[in-house]
């Protein structure tokens, strides 16, 4: 929706690392569905691929959009100079390290834990370069992209709610396994992602209201 739900071609506002974030994070989760059965839905879903081609769909959907925007951008020279591929590699490394250090063991598939464990840290991540854009008021925001980030702040408060609640439930089991160090750092990932998402909505919601009717990027600027 964050490529899809924008006014203008160029999508002034938005992170193209925010979506690579997204794709990145995607793609891992997916191939955690490519080995083994631990991460594969237990019910008829499963039996017919839907998740994974639903997840595909919306991969091949963000990427094609991501591509389209940077040619544009480029055509344009819309956006150009403001954002760099090292937040993006900075990102995927930090949830790396962390994953290797964080992953679960429930399903003994170390590649898949560790997969699982990645895309979760770097979705937390993910609206770090969008927000970093708001913060330093490098780039207007496009009003359309609203339903974007009401619907991320809900997805996140609902994720989090959902690992809060086998936090809960689950907790002593795995303190007696000594596996106690996912969940914190699942709950960890929660807070970062709802912090990150509920800053991108007050951000988005404060520079809308006081939004000229034009206003250039900084990079636009003669």
């Amino acid at each position: 929706m964050l490529a899809l739900d924008t006014s203008s071609s160029a999508a002034e506002g938005l992170s193209e690392k925010t979506l690579w974030a997204f794709v990145v994070a995607h793609v891992t989760r997916i191939s955690t569905t490519v080995w083994g059965e631990g991460y594969i839905p237990e019910d008829n879903t499963g039996d017919v691929f839907l998740y994974q081609g639903l997840e595909l769909l919306g991969v091949l959907v963000v990427v094609f959009q991501v591509l389209r925007l940077s040619a544009v951008r480029s055509s344009q020279d819309v956006g150009q100079g403001i954002e760099r591929w090292s937040q993006l590699i900075a990102m995927s490394v930090l949830a790396a390290v962390l994953a290797y250090f964080t992953k679960s063991t429930g399903h003994d598939d170390y590649w898949a834990d560790l997969s699982w464990m990645f895309s979760t840290w770097m979705e937390a991540f993910a609206l770090g370069p969008q927000v970093y854009l708001l913060v330093t008021g490098a780039c207007a925001v496009d009003e359309s992209a609203a339903h974007f980030a009401g619907l991320t702040l809900a997805s996140s408060v609902v994720f989090t709610a959902f690992w809060g609640r086998v936090t809960r439930d689950r907790y002593r089991e795995f303190d007696q396994d000594g596996d106690h160090t996912f969940f914190h750092a699942i709950l960890t990932a929660c807070f970062i992602r709802v912090a990150l998402c509920a800053t991108y909505v007050y951000l988005f919601t404060k520079q809308t209201k006081k939004r000229p009717d034009y206003e250039l990027c900084a990079a636009d600027e003669l």
